[in-house]
């Protein structure tokens, strides 16, 4: 028996805003790892699009560093779905950590 392939699916900022502060689990190998949400903001407008575009900032510890690419995450009753992740520069004042953003437009 084979499993369903997960594809991906258009997505919202109103899914994640009640998930700012929780903790995703990104599917990786070995094992999952813990990514938590910690903003989630609407994007600047330029046209009439479908969707409104919007961006999701994450969090790992300083143990966990994540590579640029797609995760299957999931956290309460999201997911799993398939999320596109990059570094950012952590700032300053932040956490000692990785930020990662997810941009969509």
């Amino acid at each position: 028996m084979s499993e369903t392939p997960l594809l991906p699916r258009p997505m919202v900022l109103e899914e994640f805003m009640p998930l700012v502060g929780k903790w995703f689990l990104a599917d990786c190998v070995p094992q999952p790892v813990e990514i938590q949400l910690v903003g989630a903001s609407p994007g600047r407008v330029h046209d009439a699009s479908a969707r409104p575009p919007f961006a999701l900032t994450f969090f790992t510890s300083p143990e966990t560093l994540l590579q640029d690419g797609i995760y299957a995450l999931r956290c309460e009753s999201f997911g799993p779905d398939l999320v596109h992740i990059s570094s950012l520069v952590a700032p300053l004042a932040g956490e000692p950590g990785y930020y990662y953003q997810a941009i969509f437009n």
